[in-house]
């Protein structure tokens, strides 16, 4: 039987990429261990909103620096 299942992911709020996209899963059952993995993987969370690796990076006062919208 095919059953429906509700699964989580994380999509980054910049460029909106699928964190799912280069993970060993493409999606999780729980929604904080996707968030797990993706901090373990150089993924962040500002606030509500989830960055990439790409998207990112730090000054040299520590401050963090949101990318341009690709």
């Amino acid at each position: 039987m095919i059953q429906k299942v509700e699964m989580f992911t994380i999509i980054c709020d910049n460029c909106k990429c699928d964190y799912g996209d280069d993970a060993e899963y493409s999606c999780y059952a729980e929604e904080e261990r996707v968030r797990e993995d993706s901090h373990e993987n150089r993924w962040i969370t500002d606030g509500e909103k989830d960055y990439c690796p790409d998207c990112y990076h730090y000054d040299d006062d520590d401050n963090l620096i949101i990318k341009p919208a690709k």
